[in-house]
């Protein structure tokens, strides 16, 4: 899966060529509106646990854990009619980055970059990136601090993944979802840890995960599972009638 998702045309970040470049900021996620799963850190999971399924997508150490959005690709169930993100649900980091984001090369050196195409860029109003000497705007350097965070955190989250892998608590899953309509839907090709496997763990094992901060991310992950019945609930309200029934996640 690529970590792309939301942006069309990333630009590097440059001193010189934006000194003057001022951004709006958006008053709806419509940008967000077309993508049904968002890349997720653990930190997140105690917040996200609470409105989204949380589950783990990709192949052995590419495996990363995601907020499942939507049952349909293309289709983002917590924005309503005019955009807005579902009230008192939490916003992925990930979304709430957005239009900035930091590449890395492989030297492992970051650079702060935008999407071009995001139509809040301007030079007239908004939020000012670069001062009248050149230098970081309070703004952009918050936006940097919290492009640093969220990367640093996304780190953390690999090696959540590294860990219960060597565990072999990973394990492909399939769900099946029923309404009371009768209408199903079956979730296939994610990957969630393995309850039975994880209650076999030894203390050891236990209080390793406790101390690298794992333990309460696979309770969140764990719980986060019956969200989606909300989420099959939100998809049947907005699914048009002579729609087919949805292709396999």
């Amino acid at each position: 899966m690529t970590t792309m998702l939301l942006y069309k045309e990333i630009k590097a970040l440059n001193r010189d060529a934006h000194k003057v470049l001022k951004v709006r900021l958006a008053e709806d996620c419509a940008f967000a509106a077309e993508t049904h799963l968002v890349p997720l850190a653990g930190l997140e999971f105690f917040q996200a646990a609470r409105h989204y399924p949380i589950v783990f997508i990709g192949q052995d150490d590419q495996l990363m854990p995601i907020a499942l959005l939507g049952l349909k690709e293309g289709q983002n169930s917590y924005l309503d009619e005019s955009y807005k993100w579902q009230a008192n649900t939490y916003i992925p980091a990930f979304v709430r980055r957005y239009p900035f984001v930091l590449a890395q090369d492989d030297a492992d050196n970051f650079t702060v970059c935008f999407d071009a195409a995001y139509s809040g860029w301007n030079e007239e109003e908004g939020r000012e990136l670069f001062t009248a000497d050149g230098e970081n705007s309070a703004y952009l350097d918050e936006m940097i601090q919290f492009l640093q965070n969220f990367t640093v955190e996304m780190e953390r989250t690999r090696e959540l993944v590294k860990a219960l892998n060597e565990l072999q608590l990973l394990t492909p899953r399939t769900l099946q979802l029923t309404h009371p309509s009768g209408e199903s839907f079956i979730m296939r090709d994610f990957h969630a840890v393995d309850e039975a496997r994880f209650a076999e763990l030894t203390d050891e094992q236990v209080l390793s995960l406790h101390k690298s901060g794992f333990l309460g991310w696979i309770y969140a992950h764990l719980m986060s599972l019956g969200n989606a019945n909300q989420l099959f609930e939100n998809y049947l309200k907005n699914k048009p009638a002579d729609v087919a029934e949805p292709v396999k996640h």
